[in-house]
C-alpha cells in the first residue's frame, strides 16, 4: 500500500505531468479565447452572479462554448496538485541537505518554493471567491435613493455625483469628459454614519461587503440631458482574505529570491 501511494505521489509531482498540463492549458485557453470572442455575453455575468449560479444558468446550457471553462477548472486543479507534490519533494530534499548551507543561505533557498505554495493559495482563493461570494445583483441608484444590505439594518444612500472632468490641450477630444467618476455615499447602521467616495479604482468596504462602481451617467459635461445614475456591484467575498494572503506570501518569496540573487550570487563570484 505504501509503495502504491509513493508511486502515485511521484507521478503527481512529475515534471512530465507539468509539461503535459501546460500544453493542455494552452490548447484549452486558445479554445476559450475563441469561445469568449464569439459569445461574450455568456461570460459577462460570471462575476455578477457567482460560479454556482452561472453553472446552473449559462454554463450547463451552452456547453459548446463553456466546456473549455470546466476543462480549465479540472486542469488547474491537477496543476495545483502537481505543483504541491513537486514543491513538497523539493522542500524535503532541501531540509535534508541543510548542513551544506549557512543558516541565512538555507532560509533564502526556500524562496522559489514559497512562491509556488503562494500560487496554489492564490488559485484556491480565486476558486473559493467564485464559489462562496454572496453577490447582490447590480444596483442602479440615482441621487437620494437608499438600499439596505440583506439581513442587516445597514443602509447605503447615494448622496451626490461629483465627477472630475478632463480639461487640457493634449487630448482635446476628451475635453469635458469624466476622467474620474466620484459618487458620494452615506453609510449608516443605527447610530453609525460615515461618508465615503466611490470610484472605479476606489471601492468602498462596509459591514463585510465590497461596493464596486460598475457604470455611471452622464459621461460628459454639457452633453445630452441624461439623469445622473450609478450602477454598483455589491458582494461579500470571504475568498478575498485567502488570495490576499497568497499575494503577500508570493511577494515575500519574490523579495527573498531577489535578495539571494543579489547578495549570495555576488558573494559567490567574489570568492571564486
Amino acid at each position: 500500500m505504501i509503495k502504491q501511494l509513493s508511486y502515485i505521489w511521484r507521478k503527481l509531482g512529475s515534471i512530465h505531468l507539468t509539461v503535459v498540463l501546460c500544453l493542455l492549458l494552452t490548447a484549452d485557453l486558445t479554445y476559450g479565447y475563441i469561445s469568449i470572442n464569439r459569445r461574450t455575453n455568456l461570460f459577462a455575468s460570471l462575476n455578477d452572479i457567482g460560479l454556482t449560479a452561472w453553472i446552473e444558468t449559462y454554463g450547463r446550457h451552452n456547453l459548446l462554448y463553456t466546456a473549455w471553462f470546466f476543462i480549465l477548472l479540472g486542469l488547474l486543479t491537477l496543476l495545483c496538485i502537481n505543483t504541491f507534490a513537486c514543491t513538497t519533494d523539493r522542500v524535503i530534499l532541501l531540509i535534508r541537505s541543510r548542513e551544506h548551507f549557512g543558516i541565512q543561505r538555507f532560509l533564502f533557498k526556500f524562496s522559489p518554493h514559497i512562491m509556488h505554495y503562494a500560487m496554489i493559495i492564490l488559485l484556491v482563493g480565486y476558486l473559493f471567491s467564485y464559489i462562496s461570494a454572496q453577490v447582490i445583483v447590480s444596483q442602479t441608484m440615482v441621487p437620494g435613493t437608499t438600499i439596505t444590505l440583506p439581513g442587516k439594518t445597514a443602509q447605503i444612500t447615494f448622496e451626490s455625483f461629483e465627477p472630475v472632468y478632463y480639461h487640457g490641450d493634449r487630448l482635446a477630444f476628451l475635453n469635458n469628459y469624466v476622467i474620474s467618476p466620484r459618487a458620494k455615499l452615506l453609510l449608516t447602521d443605527g447610530d453609525y454614519n460615515k461618508t465615503a467616495v466611490l470610484s472605479y479604482n476606489q471601492p468602498v468596504w462596509f459591514k463585510g461587503y465590497g461596493i464596486f462602481l460598475k457604470n455611471f451617467a452622464p459621461r460628459k459635461k454639457d452633453g445630452m440631458a441624461i439623469r445622473v445614475r450609478i450602477d454598483m456591484n455589491i458582494r461579500k467575498d470571504p475568498g478575498v482574505c485567502v488570495y490576499i494572503a497568497g499575494i503577500i506570501l508570493f511577494t515575500a518569496g519574490l523579495f527573498m529570491y531577489l535578495a539571494e540573487w543579489i547578495f549570495f550570487k555576488k558573494y559567490t563570484k567574489e570568492s571564486l
